[in-house]
């Protein structure tokens, strides 16, 4: 289950930096916007860093978010 878990995050992070919205995300993904900012959330602890700087009008990816995105 972890590592399904681990995948999700990744599409739902992927997913999100493409679209540039959770909302977009969760349509595209036939999920809810929580469900996919928990998958992203999740994936940003395990991982240690900040994937997206958020605030309440925009999302834009951080350095180590365009990092991690470029590997994925």
């Amino acid at each position: 289950m972890r590592r399904m878990d681990h995948f999700s995050g990744i599409t739902a992070f992927v997913t999100t930096a493409q679209l540039g919205s959770f909302t977009a995300a969760a349509e595209r993904l036939g999920l809810t916007k929580s469900a996919v900012g928990k998958s992203v959330g999740r994936l940003e602890n395990r991982l240690g860093i900040k994937l997206f700087q958020r605030s309440t009008r925009s999302l834009s990816l951080t350095p180590d978010g365009e990092a991690f995105l470029i590997n994925c």
